[in-house]
């Protein structure tokens, strides 16, 4: 290797390719760029420093463990994939010099995601000195091994057990991490709302914190909350709900003066309440998850709120989302999502993606979509998607209010929309729009292949994939013509 590219600086960026940023979840499979830097630190002396203080700066527990001798102890595993545990099972008593392998690596390890180890070792004081992230998964019997790893230079923790030994830890947590910034405790879960010591263990711990940038948890009390809004580093939140009252506030007050992500997974009772409760959040993000499907009353209250609570030139992404319930078809009129509760949203003129996915879809006409183009220029996904949309009424938008997007909407690559495709235009389009490749037709009824080609071809030159909610519900759905027709579009398309 030539001198020039031995400098330190092309080292380490030559072997920082072979890195990715971390994250919990990304991590646990990050094998194959591992693997790579543990060929590298072992191809040349010029790479091993560099390639081997990438390798260990985030690592799993189960790494560390495998430093020590092989005599030490026998390591099996049960289960797979992201649920393998570790049982530990030792053999004879550590000494003070099985750790010194361990101790060669430690200071390069800034994150620890913490697999589930059953019978952990008595570790050194302080054996991880430069740890700045924790993600802790241990079950409540190894809950208190979490000791040996909290230190002041914390930055970022997560911590999903719920047990006496987790709740003793927050009120704790804070004096003893006071840096911390990105937290995750007992994340939002779908099972049911946590007990209210839970809650209030976590707002205790919160009301302590005073740089937090994120954080992720279920629910915490009216204080934490309100303490929370007046932080100015709080960037990213992420609750389960709100309190079911909350305090009113000088509406001249700012609120979260720095949030730019808002996230809640619960009804939309809590997200409406919040935005309500605010005035003018500068977001750049905002998503709901629905534990049920949301009624279309309750979603012009939510679409409502967010008018006024959000402000309208930051925001460039809106989702809102449910996890599968079963729907009752005879009811399926009240979760009918109207034309003019979409409308309280085109104040929102510079969202680049909108993913709405409801029980049964929007009623739209043409003139609501070529409105709705014209309100959002800098669109880039817009999924207006359902779960029973074979259930839905007939469009009432025509093929034809796929030619609004041409004309407003230059940068859309991702359409996923409702319509009558049986209803054929018979203008000629003068625009197109070549970045548009996949489209989403849901339940869209369709009478004849070729002319709808044709339209689509002239409209969007580039689209090559069609997708229907038949290959969803199958062909029993009520709606499987129309999935032999959109082939045959898709055929069509691609022989031209």
């Amino acid at each position: 290797m030539h001198r020039c590219l031995q400098l330190p600086e092309l080292v380490e960026l030559m072997c920082s390719y072979l890195d990715v940023p971390y994250h919990p979840e990304i991590f646990l499979d990050r094998q194959p760029e591992r693997r790579d830097l543990a060929v590298l630190a072992r191809t040349s002396s010029v790479f091993s420093s560099h390639a081997l203080r990438l390798l260990w700066k985030s690592v799993k527990l189960v790494d560390l463990l495998r430093c020590l001798p092989p005599d030490s102890f026998n390591l099996t595993t049960t289960g797979e994939s992201f649920w393998i545990k570790y049982i530990m099972e030792p053999l004879r008593p550590l000494r003070a010099s099985d750790w010194e392998r361990v101790l060669v690596y430690a200071p390069h390890v800034k994150h620890l995601v913490t697999n589930s180890v059953d019978l952990l070792p008595i570790f050194p004081e302080n054996v991880l000195p430069n740890l700045q992230g924790l993600h802790w998964t241990q079950q409540e019997n190894n809950f208190q091994y979490i000791d040996y790893f909290l230190s002041s230079q914390l930055t970022t923790i997560h911590i999903i057990d719920t047990s006496l030994a987790a709740l003793s830890l927050l009120s704790s947590l804070a004096r003893r991490c006071p840096q911390l910034t990105n937290i995750t405790l007992f994340p939002p879960i779908s099972m049911g709302d946590l007990q209210p010591e839970i809650v209030s263990a976590v707002s205790l711990c919160v009301r302590g914190l005073h740089a937090i940038e994120t954080l992720i948890t279920d629910t915490v009390d009216r204080p934490a909350l309100e303490h929370l809004s007046r932080l100015s580093s709080i960037r990213h939140l992420s609750l389960g709900g709100v309190p079911s009252t909350l305090s009113a506030l000088p509406r001249d007050k700012a609120l979260f003066p720095s949030l730019q992500k808002l996230c809640f997974s619960s009804g939309t009772e809590s997200p409406t309440r919040f935005l309500e409760w605010c005035n003018k959040l500068r977001l750049a993000t905002f998503a709901a998850k629905c534990a049920a499907f949301p009624t279309a009353d309750a979603v012009r209250r939510l679409f409502s709120a967010a008018s006024r609570g959000i402000s309208h030139l930051p925001l460039m992404e809106f989702a809102i989302s449910n996890e599968f319930s079963i729907l009752d078809p005879w009811d399926s009129a009240n979760y009918l999502i109207q034309p003019q509760s979409l409308r309280s949203l085109f104040c929102f003129v510079n969202l680049t993606s909108v993913s709405i996915l409801s029980a049964v879809g929007i009623d739209l006409d043409d003139s609501t979509v070529t409105d709705m183009a014209r309100s959002w220029p800098y669109i880039q996904c817009l999924e207006l998607q359902s779960y029973y949309g074979h259930v839905a009424p007939r469009p009432r938008a025509t093929l034809q209010c796929l030619e609004a997007f041409p004309k407003y909407c230059p940068h859309l690559t991702t359409l996923c929309l409702a319509f009558d495709a049986t209803v054929i235009p018979t203008s000629q389009a003068g625009l197109s729009l070549q970045c548009l490749q996949a489209l989403r037709v849901e339940a869209s009824p369709i009478s004849t292949a070729l002319p709808v080609a044709q339209f689509l071809k002239r409209n969007f030159p580039s689209l090559r994939t069609i997708s229907t909610s038949v290959e969803d519900w199958g062909e029993d759905a009520g709606t499987g013509q129309y999935e032999h027709l959109w082939r045959n579009v898709v055929s069509l398309l691609a022989g031209w």
